[in-house]
């Protein structure tokens, strides 16, 4: 399924991120395997059109960056914390954007349709109980 809301080479910068952060093992798959990129929709629909056409620009740019840059880019994102400058902004927004996006979608427990391992949460031993009152 392709995303009504993101084009083509920004739904290919999110996987390629998504596999940096999530690169899978022998236990669990990586974020591309999983393949939740299906429910990308479901997860941005309500976001601001301008936000959105943001995020659709820098996955974009990153659908074509050479991997050695994503991976110098996420590592720069995760260390955003201890840098107070503009650029540390700008780096705690994208970590806070795209991680959030990308653990979003591979722990929702909605696997691409043509999955057939366990989900993330299951392997994980987590449940999440609704307390109704």
């Amino acid at each position: 399924m392709e995303s009504k809301i993101l084009s083509k080479s920004a739904a290919k910068g999110l996987t390629r991120i998504g596999d940096i952060l999530i690169p899978g093992d022998d236990k669990f798959p990586s974020f591309s395997a999983y393949m939740c990129m299906e429910h990308i929709d479901d997860l941005i629909s309500y976001a601001p059109e301008d936000d959105i056409n943001d995020l659709g620009m820098v996955l974009s740019i990153l659908s074509v960056s050479p991997k050695s840059m994503l991976v110098w880019l996420v590592k720069k994102m995760a260390k955003a914390h201890k840098n107070h400058g503009p650029a540390g902004t700008l780096l705690r927004q994208l970590n806070m954007g795209i991680r959030g996006i990308v653990f979003s979608l591979y722990y929702s427990e909605k696997p691409g349709a043509n999955y057939t391992g366990k989900n993330p949460d299951e392997m994980i031993g987590f449940t999440l109980n609704k307390v109704l009152q």
